[in-house]
C-alpha cells in the first residue's frame, strides 16, 4: 500500500505541477514539501504544521485536502499501535525471564552493596583500637563565645511601574490586524479556536480579537504586516521565512511591539 508521502507524489506528478511550483505558491519552504513527499515527517515542526501543510498542498494541485489529512491520521494511528505492540512485548519479555536469573541478580546487587559496610566498620574498628588519640588530662581551655553576627536584612524588591493607560495589557481583548504585502500562507488560531487558514495575497487585510492569546503559523514571515491593539508589531521573519509556534499573550506583547 502507498504510504502518505508517495501519493501525494503521485498525484503532483500526474497533473505536472512542480514542488517549486508549491512552494511559490503556498510560500512553504521546499525542504518541508520534500520531507513530506520522503514520509519524514519528524522533520517537520510538529503535527499541527504538518495538516496545514497536507491542506495547503492539496489545494495547490486540486485534490481533496480532507483525503489526506485523514491518511496522516490514520498512519499516526498505526504507528502509535505498532509502539503499543511493542511496548506489550517488552513487558511480557520482562515476565518470562526465569526467576532464578532474577533472584542470583538480586543476590549479586545484596553481596555488592555489603561491600561498602564491611569496610566502613573496618575502618571504625581500626579507629577505635589503634588511631584514637589519648585522653588529655591537661587543663581545659575553653573557648570564647563566639558573637552572634548581625542579622542582615535584605532590601525588598522594587515594585515594578504599573502599566500607561494606552498599554496593549490594559486592553479588555487582544485585537490583531493583519496586512498582508506578499502572497503568503498563513494560519491563525485565537483562544485554541482556528480563525484563519488560508493563501492570502498582497493587498489583503484582516482583523481578529482573543480574549487570551493568538497562535500563528506562516509559511511566509515576511509577506505581512500586523499591529496589536493598534501598537506596530515587530517582524516575524524575513521574506519567504517559515513560522510555527507563534504565541502572543499578554505577558510576552512587549517582544512583539515595536518601540514607540
Amino acid at each position: 500500500m502507498a504510504t502518505l508521502g508517495q501519493e501525494l507524489k503521485r498525484e503532483r506528478e500526474l497533473r505536472a505541477i512542480s514542488l517549486n511550483d508549491i512552494a511559490g505558491q503556498t510560500r512553504i519552504g521546499l525542504r518541508y514539501l520534500q520531507a513530506l513527499e520522503d514520509d519524514c515527517l519528524e522533520l517537520l515542526p510538529g503535527a499541527f504544521f504538518i495538516k496545514s501543510v497536507l491542506r495547503a498542498y492539496s489545494k495547490c494541485i486540486g485534490v481533496d485536502e480532507n483525503r489526506f489529512v485523514n491518511k496522516y491520521h490514520e498512519e499516526v494511528l498505526l504507528q502509535q499501535e505498532d509502539l503499543k505492540e511493542t511496548e506489550r512485548r517488552r513487558r511480557n519479555d520482562n515476565r518470562s525471564e526465569p526467576r532464578a536469573r532474577r533472584e542470583e541478580a538480586k543476590r549479586g546487587r545484596w553481596r555488592l552493596a555489603a561491600v561498602p559496610l564491611v569496610l566502613i566498620a573496618a575502618a571504625v574498628a581500626a579507629y577505635v583500637f589503634i588511631l584514637k588519640p589519648q585522653k588529655d588530662n591537661g587543663p581545659v581551655i575553653q573557648r570564647p563565645a563566639v558573637a552572634p553576627s548581625q542579622e542582615q536584612t535584605l532590601p525588598s524588591p522594587t515594585q515594578a511601574p504599573l502599566a500607561a493607560p494606552d498599554d496593549p495589557a490594559n486592553a479588555g481583548e487582544l485585537r490583531l490586524e493583519l496586512t498582508f504585502n506578499a502572497e503568503t500562507w498563513i494560519q491563525v488560531a485565537a483562544d485554541g479556536q482556528v480563525q484563519l487558514e488560508a493563501i492570502k495575497k498582497a493587498g489583503e487585510k484582516a482583523t481578529y480579537t482573543a480574549k487570551k492569546q493568538f497562535l500563528i503559523q506562516t509559511g511566509n514571515a515576511g509577506g505581512f504586516t500586523y499591529t496589536i491593539n493598534g501598537r506596530e508589531g515587530k517582524p516575524l521573519g524575513a521574506s519567504g521565512a517559515v513560522r510555527t509556534d507563534i504565541w502572543i499573550h499578554r505577558d510576552n506583547l512587549k517582544d512583539f511591539l515595536a518601540a514607540r
